[in-house]
């Protein structure tokens, strides 16, 4: 970080910045951390949904068996349906496009997304875990400088 940097005694202080400036550089990282933890919680929620339609797929009836299913209308109500083609599945890849798959092929194509998004997550934590380190780094110079000045006012009484 470019306002802090670590003396000879391994204490860190700011370097050309006010403490005006400190405290911005310290809002502008709780933002930035707030942002991140957002961005990570909706992709997990996005991950879920691969996951839960991967598990979906495999459930899916083979031809031999009953292929009576209960097709949802909404979080909590149902409708009885039938499954015509256990074969061929429609998968909806975003914006309203829909693509006939195969059961394997879906249940790929929801692991490759549920991957992908485990790995942008992963990087997110990782920079998520930076953002933290610098702002406990930007919160000790904060303590440091104002110990500093009880102690400069203590001296001066």
């Amino acid at each position: 970080m470019s306002a802090a940097t670590a003396s000879a005694s391994g204490d860190q202080q700011p370097v050309g910045l006010s403490m005006a400036q400190v405290e911005q550089v310290r809002s502008q990282l709780q933002s930035d951390i707030e942002m991140l933890q957002s961005s990570i919680q909706r992709l997990q929620y996005a991950q879920e949904g691969f996951g839960e339609s991967m598990l979906a797929v495999s459930r899916l009836p083979a031809k031999t068996e009953d292929n009576s299913l209960l097709v949802p209308l909404s979080s909590s109500m149902y409708v009885p349906g039938r499954l015509t083609d256990p074969d061929h599945i429609l998968v909806d890849i975003g914006t309203g496009f829909f693509v006939e798959m195969r059961p394997k092929k879906a249940q790929d194509y929801f692991k490759r997304k549920h991957d992908y998004i485990q790995v942008e997550i992963d990087k997110l934590q990782k920079v998520l875990y930076d953002k933290l380190l610098t702002r406990q780094q930007i919160n000790g110079i904060i303590q440091m400088s104002l110990q500093q000045q009880q102690q400069q006012q203590q001296q001066q009484k």
